[in-house]
């Protein structure tokens, strides 16, 4: 009996969120976050699992998991009790107690998952007064995923990414009171950051050497679109004609959606509030595979979503009272979830 080919992919979509310390109840993680009680802990992961069911994404990235029985708890109330879905959060067993990067995919699917914790040599970099920042802040995830699209066999690479906040990194015995201590906190934590989009810039090239092969890298980038780090990642700066070096750039989804789908999604695209404001840092850029205008195109980005209403109702739920014992700012995630559509071209398109 000759065995049956795999079916043609003519598209998927891939979602990206921050959980927002998915960790088990009764357990410590870090200064200044209670454990979780056991119905506040029911809450957070009945609200995860409904947020993945509105993704109905093929692959979901998600950030800072600490645990992954947690996040099994998660998958098992989504719809179908997680039957239909595998995943994985390596270095997060129960003991563990810093944030992880994990993945999940539809079952059909078949994934060749892999972490990258050190920094390549030559992007580590000196700390002023701190010890040198040789390894990512948390370890990425890598996943290369075989597919079978209408014009033929290839792989396609994902990268999971949380990047060093710009939360300050003090020096040992460094008053965190003081405003001066706190700017060279500032400082250290941008060297930081610097050091890991470089590292990552490293990452793409080598995944982008075949240019028949797509890739996205999405996650946490803790820093805006145009800033200095994001861009490091994307490479933009090389001119449209440059050809060799574009074929090694990244796109945001977002600049390449399109755009009978985009409307205002622009204006209201943000994936935090910070201090009030709303900013976006959490990304999806993906390779010149899906860029419609490119020789080398496989497909293209239909439709990016980013679901951020639950943002303006954590907000206010800090000047009312908690609802039910349940303080919703630690329940929901302070970040939006991103997700976008992809759709391959037939043959001949």
């Amino acid at each position: 009996m000759v065995p049956s080919s795999p079916p043609v992919v003519t598209g998927f979509r891939l979602a990206t969120l921050n959980c927002l310390n998915l960790t088990l109840p009764n357990r410590p993680i870090y200064d200044g976050w209670p454990p979780y009680g056991a119905d506040e802990y029911l809450a957070k992961t009945q609200w995860l699992a409904t947020m993945l069911d509105r993704l109905a994404a093929d692959f979901i990235l998600l950030q800072e998991v600490f645990h992954e029985k947690a996040l099994s708890d998660v998958v098992r109330q989504t719809v179908g009790q997680g039957r239909a879905w595998s995943f994985t959060v390596p270095f997060a067993g129960e003991d563990n107690r810093k944030p992880r990067l994990g993945l999940m995919w539809r079952t059909p699917w078949q994934p060749k998952v892999d972490s990258i914790v050190d920094l390549p040599e030559a992007c580590a970099v000196a700390v002023p007064e701190c010890a040198p920042h040789t390894r990512f802040s948390r370890p990425l995830l890598r996943a290369r995923v075989p597919l079978l699209t209408p014009r033929g066999a290839t792989a396609l690479t994902l990268i999971n990414v949380h990047l060093k906040s710009r939360r300050p990194e003090f020096a040992p015995g460094e008053d965190q009171a003081d405003l001066a201590s706190a700017a060279r906190g500032q400082l250290r934590a941008l060297l930081m950051r610097a050091a890991e989009a470089a590292a990552l810039r490293q990452l793409v090239v080598e995944a982008t050497r075949d240019a028949a092969e797509p890739v996205i890298v999405a996650g946490d980038f803790n820093d805006e679109a145009n800033a200095v780090t994001t861009q490091i990642v994307a490479d933009t700066s090389w001119q449209a004609d440059h050809q060799e070096a574009r074929a090694h750039r990244l796109f945001n989804a977002l600049d390449v959606v399109d755009h009978a789908h985009l409307s205002r999604a622009r204006d209201v695209a943000y994936t935090i509030l910070h201090g009030g404001s709303p900013e976006r840092i959490d990304h999806v850029l993906v390779s010149e595979a899906f860029v419609p205008a490119s020789a080398r195109t496989l497909g293209r980005v239909a439709a990016v979503q980013v679901l951020n209403d639950h943002l303006s109702e954590r907000r206010q739920c800090r000047s009312r009272p908690a609802q039910n014992g349940l303080d919703l700012g630690r329940v929901l995630s302070d970040h939006a979830a991103v997700c976008v559509s992809i759709e391959f071209d037939g043959v001949g398109s």
